[in-house]
């Protein structure tokens, strides 16, 4: 994070000299998603499924005029509220995530699903109903839930933040969600600013790595990249070696981009051997094919370098954002919760496919191959895709989120303190 806020200030005085830096206040506590995950005994692995059935100083510290939430970083929220502060939620996802306690009819409980086709079919609604009532009773079964709760009473926090009263109308939302780009709801509340995609784009590919850029700009690429949480387990990685080469073959104008970092196999660290890799080892010889641990180029202007034909990712809401707003096309791999709504909504919505349906979260070559040709082959469902991208592309474009965001939180933050 203080790198990439470095990289903002840097950006920020170009575009204006006057600019102050962005001043970095770092929370204690290690408090990050894959801490807390550790800390349960999880891993990026274990927590795949299918789909289907106390304050903080800082805070007197700084003494914003506005303070920024995320909706998942609950103590944070918990922190803001007490003080009274005035305050925002930024959020990458859709509506549908984020607002299905305010659809009329009940229709948190029948009318949203995960990976499930929208409208939802009648004949799937009982399924639908069903997998919804089990989510909540988890969340409300969850082991350490009521320690949880005791805990926070103990700091004083009797008005705690749950599910059910997180969203307060009289508290700016800014949600990435683009019209015609995601699930329509009967109701969106009105405290709510649809931005669309909202990209960190600071410097182009040539300037952040001048050889990926020259590599890139050989031949139309498809970039894998499955989120910086992922690795990559043996299964997982041989189903994609032989995909690849299998496409590479078919398609000899193309080339890979392929973010790959190992699972490990045991709490000692140790990895499988690279016989994986044996069906794209011609490939990687040649130059078509170039596996790399971590990308040189931010996401967002690699996409915009115009030479990925094809964002193959997880699901994420960064990631089907970062290639909504640019117009790529899509194939989604999804691993776990909203990862499958969002496989769904490539489909849904016309930009891409999501790959191994059948499977997820596992998948074979066969099938992998199949959603990567169905992406980029020259039949009019497949032109009729990328042609659909771009127009969202061009869409998110005319006023990219990020400004229409930060307008917001400029003008929020102009008007003063909470009462």
């Amino acid at each position: 994070m203080a790198s990439r806020l470095k990289r903002i200030s840097l950006h920020g005085r170009r575009k204006t000299p006057s600019a102050r830096d962005v001043v970095f206040h770092e929370l204690p506590g290690h408090l990050t998603f894959l801490n807390a995950m550790a800390a349960s005994g999880r891993t990026s692995t274990s927590i795949m499924h299918p789909p289907g059935l106390a304050g903080f100083s800082v805070i007197d510290e700084v003494d914003p005029a506005l303070v920024v939430l995320d909706v998942f970083f609950r103590p944070a929220i918990h922190a803001t509220r007490k003080q009274n502060r005035l305050h925002a939620f930024i959020t990458p996802n859709t509506l549908i995530e984020s607002f299905p306690l305010e659809q009329p009819y009940l229709g948190w409980l029948w009318n949203m699903g995960s990976g499930i086709p929208y409208p939802i079919p009648w004949s799937r609604i009982p399924e639908n109903i069903y997998m919804n009532l089990r989510y909540f009773y988890a969340l409300l079964r969850m082991p350490h839930y009521r320690a949880t709760q005791k805990f926070l009473e103990s700091k004083g926090l009797t008005d705690r933040v749950r599910w059910f009263n997180l969203h307060n109308p009289d508290v700016p939302w800014f949600s990435q969600a683009l019209p015609g780009a995601s699930t329509p709801l009967d109701v969106i509340p009105p405290n709510v600013t649809c931005t669309g995609p909202m990209s960190l784009s600071l410097s182009t590919a040539e300037e952040q790595s001048p050889a990926l850029a020259r590599w890139l700009a050989r031949s139309p690429t498809v970039l894998i990249n499955l989120g910086s949480l992922f690795s990559w387990t043996e299964n997982h990685a041989a189903a994609m070696a032989h995909a690849v080469a299998d496409v590479l073959r078919e398609r000899t104008d193309l080339q890979v981009l392929w973010k790959f970092r190992k699972a490990v196999v045991d709490a000692e660290g140790t990895t499988y051997s690279d016989e994986f890799a044996s069906p794209v080892h011609p490939f990687l010889e040649s130059g078509r094919v170039k596996m790399e641990p971590w990308l040189e180029v931010d996401p967002t202007p690699l996409l915009e370098t115009g030479h990925i034909v094809a964002s193959v990712h997880h699901g994420g809401a960064g990631c089907y954002h970062e290639a909504l707003g640019t117009g790529v096309p899509q194939v989604v791999l999804p691993l776990w919760l909203d990862h499958y709504s969002f496989a769904q909504l490539v489909e849904d919505v016309g930009i891409g496919a999501w790959g191994c349906r059948e499977t997820s979260p596992y998948w074979t070559a066969e099938c992998l191959r199949h959603a990567l040709l169905k992406v980029l082959d020259g039949s009019e469902s497949g032109i009729a895709m990328r042609e659909k991208a771009r127009r969202f592309g061009d869409l998110a474009q005319r006023d990219p989120g990020q400004y229409v965001a930060a307008r917001g939180i400029a003008k929020l933050a102009a008007s003063g303190y909470g009462s």
